[in-house]
């Protein structure tokens, strides 16, 4: 992916931009404290993952937010997967947000119908959902392909299939949608107490 950081950008909603532009700019360092409080709630409601089953983690670790802007053309507030300072974003946060299709590109070419993707399954995964053994660690250990199923002795180890589709689970943009009604909220208060 040649981005960065998968963001979700929060200020690019209209109903925001229209309240922004009513602000009196000495309104400017409380309101970025709203944006502020918004992008953590979002945060924090992305890294609750409910629709997702959470494996190794990762993801859910990646999930940050940031404020930036020294004034109120340049004020966004973004919800974003990156690991750690400046690193590169969990490659597989886009997918998750938004859905889509996984294919098979070149493991397995050899295989009849192949390429394949190989889903781990049975003995293979943890209660959590996590694999035991890499496609490699089972071949080592003697394991072979069978149909559309790698298999270590008689236990399956991983389905073969073409392709994989992923239904959108993420949330983080649904997340800083709502926290739109509370942010316009937070920042009314604000101009009360500037004015």
């Amino acid at each position: 992916m040649a981005e960065k950081n998968f963001r979700v950008e929060v200020i690019n909603l209209k109903e925001v931009q229209d309240y922004i532009e009513t602000m009196p700019e000495e309104s400017f360092e409380p309101a970025k404290e709203e944006f502020q409080k918004a992008a953590l709630s979002a945060a924090n409601v992305v890294k609750q993952m409910k629709k997702m089953k959470v494996r190794t983690g990762a993801l859910k670790k990646s999930i940050q937010q940031s404020v930036t802007g020294k004034d109120f053309d340049t004020l966004q507030a973004s919800v974003y997967s990156a690991q750690g300072s400046g690193a590169r974003q969990v490659v597989y946060a886009p997918i998750q947000e938004f859905g889509g299709t996984v294919k098979a590109k070149k493991a397995y070419k050899g295989v009849p119908g192949g390429p394949y993707l190989n889903i781990p399954v049975g003995v293979n995964l943890t209660p959590a959902g996590v694999m035991r053994k890499s496609a490699w660690t089972v071949f080592q250990e003697g394991g072979h392909i069978r149909g559309h199923a790698v298999f270590l002795g008689d236990d399956i180890m991983f389905a073969l299939v073409k392709s994989v589709k992923l239904k959108p689970r993420l949330e983080m943009v649904r997340s800083a949608e709502d926290e739109i009604p509370t942010l316009l909220s937070n920042l009314a208060d604000v101009i009360g107490a500037e004015g």
